[in-house]
């Protein structure tokens, strides 16, 4: 039962990114700047990492129950 409450997450994210791609620009801009910023203050790979970290955690606690 618990993977069809995600699976019912998933699809209702993938539906409003659909639905309202400039309120997802929106929402992701905050995190386009502190990618830049890491980018600038260190170098790209140190920025890549944390984007990606914090991308997965922030997926993981969106998409857990």
């Amino acid at each position: 039962m618990a993977k069809e409450i995600n699976k019912a997450r998933g699809d209702a994210l993938k539906q409003t990114v659909a639905a309202h791609p400039g309120m997802v620009l929106f929402v992701l801009a905050p995190a386009a700047i502190v990618f830049g910023l890491l980018w600038i203050v260190t170098n790209f790979w140190i920025a890549l990492i944390v984007g990606v970290v914090a991308g997965g955690v922030a997926l993981w606690k969106l998409l857990s129950d």
